[in-house]
């Protein structure tokens, strides 16, 4: 036996670990075989693993070429499960329809943005910038996130939109010299562990901000009630709120927990673990002291199954 084996062996792979063989194939292990002639006898012809492959770094995969004929929905198919948004023409993971989105049909409503200049916070995957676009806005959108910014030039290609994409942190964007005629911030404020701080350094960069927002509500029995468990389960902190202070005025944070979301390969909320989301009345103060004499509100909807929300129009 030992003779046959040792001639046979010169086909076993450079790379075979007869430990890690043996990680891969519990009932292998548990048969109390040798891992070499297991593989050498059925492994093989099983097809069965012997070592764990590396995962492609980021640059490998960009090395590998497509043998399909060329098409808009290539480009969409090298993010197979992580799209958030659903776009006319081509076939995505997303549902979300940010290119026909009514809440900035109701800000395009109320302010002309034609030949206008627009700072986008966290654009996602480019669908409001669209129609920031469409509506004649120059946009210069900001996103954090890796993913999402390389989905944003995928629909800036697919949509031929002019708007310039930066990838960096937005909260460490210097905004000094730099004005625009709006700030919008969709989706973003709830993601910042410190949305003074964002606020306070968008508000001298415009006189005009556009938030979605979600806020904290502290009557638990206002919320949508599917979020019940999570509200038990400490998905906010809501028993021990932080308070902070700004210029005199008291604001209030609640501590939220990203929890389960962060496995998802789309997922794109804040850098960190946590964020804190700010107190409805807060916030409004928050917006009136730095400036902001007019706040329009609509889609004030404290029952939206992802926690109290609203959209503001904030004006000096």
């Amino acid at each position: 036996m030992k003779k046959i084996l040792t001639q046979v062996e010169t086909n076993i792979p450079p790379d075979f670990d007869p430990e890690v063989y043996l990680s891969l194939h519990e009932d292998v292990k548990n048969a109390g075989v040798d891992p070499t002639t297991h593989y050498l006898t059925y492994g093989r012809n099983e097809g069965r693993k012997y070592k764990v492959e590396k995962p492609k770094t980021f640059e490998e995969s960009l090395a590998d070429f497509l043998t399909v004929p060329p098409s808009d929905q290539n480009a969409f198919d090298l993010f197979p499960t992580a799209w958030s948004s659903a776009f006319e023409g081509v076939q995505t993971s997303g549902t979300f329809k940010g290119y026909d989105d009514a809440r900035l049909k109701w800000l395009l409503h109320r302010l002309d943005l034609s030949n206008k200049t627009v700072l986008e916070l966290g654009p996602l995957e480019a669908a409001h910038t669209f129609m920031l676009e469409k509506a004649g806005a120059d946009v210069l959108a900001v996103e954090s996130n890796k993913g999402a910014f390389l989905r944003c030039l995928i629909t800036k290609n697919y949509l031929n939109l002019s708007a310039k994409f930066l990838l960096g942190d937005f909260e460490k964007m210097d905004l000094t010299d730099r004005h625009f005629d709006l700030v919008l911030a969709s989706g973003v404020l709830y993601h910042m562990k410190d949305p003074v701080k964002l606020l306070e350094s968008i508000s001298k960069a415009s006189d005009r901000l556009f938030i979605w927002t979600h806020y904290f509500e502290p009557d638990l029995s206002k919320w949508n009630p599917v979020l019940a468990p999570l509200l038990n389960d400490r998905k906010w902190h809501h028993h021990e709120p932080v308070v902070t202070h700004y210029d005199g005025l008291t604001i209030r944070l609640v501590k939220q927990n990203y929890g389960e979301a962060l496995g998802w390969s789309g997922f794109c909320g804040g850098s960190d673990v946590f964020s804190n989301w700010i107190y409805r009345e807060d916030l409004l103060a928050l917006l009136r002291k730095l400036g902001f004499k007019t706040i329009g509100i609509s889609f004030d909807d404290i029952q939206h199954q992802n926690g109290p929300a609203f959209c503001l129009l904030c004006e000096k």
